[in-house]
């Protein structure tokens, strides 16, 4: 049975009429880039990280991260207040948080206890002197377990 609009009346479409088609693809692009803009990290503002650990390779236990935060022209980044949040790459860990303090201008350190082995994240969050927020995260692959 098929029924069908009264005469003058609206007409139903089968979801390919032109309007739709013209504006579909820029409504799908306009919400990709808005989940894209909610999820993504901020970009850090003109910051240039370096980073190290020590020992390295990483093992459980304590290990020494030292940023070197520079802005693009190479000039250290100064009075930074920056903290580090260490998460496993898979979840049900409880995150282990360290102060970053600067020992030399733009040189950061953050002492951090990786409490398992396997892939770790470390986020680094704060504000510069400027009071511009700033964020940056690094990947740690394979922390291992100490040798015996």
């Amino acid at each position: 049975m098929r029924v069908a609009p009264p005469r003058g009346g609206p007409r139903l479409t089968d979801g390919r009429s032109a309007p739709l088609r013209r504006t579909l693809p820029i409504l799908l692009a306009t919400a990709a880039a808005l989940a894209a803009a909610a999820c993504g990290p901020a970009p850090a503002p003109d910051v240039v990280f370096e980073w190290r650990l020590a020992p390295s390779p990483p093992v459980v236990g304590d290990a020494l991260l030292t940023l070197h935060v520079q802005d693009r022209s190479g000039q250290p980044v100064q009075g930074a207040a920056l903290r580090v949040e260490g998460h496993m790459s898979h979840p049900g860990m409880a995150p282990v948080v360290a102060q970053a303090a600067e020992r030399q201008p733009g040189v950061y350190e953050a002492s951090m206890a990786f409490t398992m082995r396997g892939d770790w994240i470390l986020l680094v969050t704060g504000t510069l002197s400027s009071g511009e927020p700033i964020e940056h995260r690094i990947d740690v692959r394979g922390v291992q377990p100490p040798a015996e």
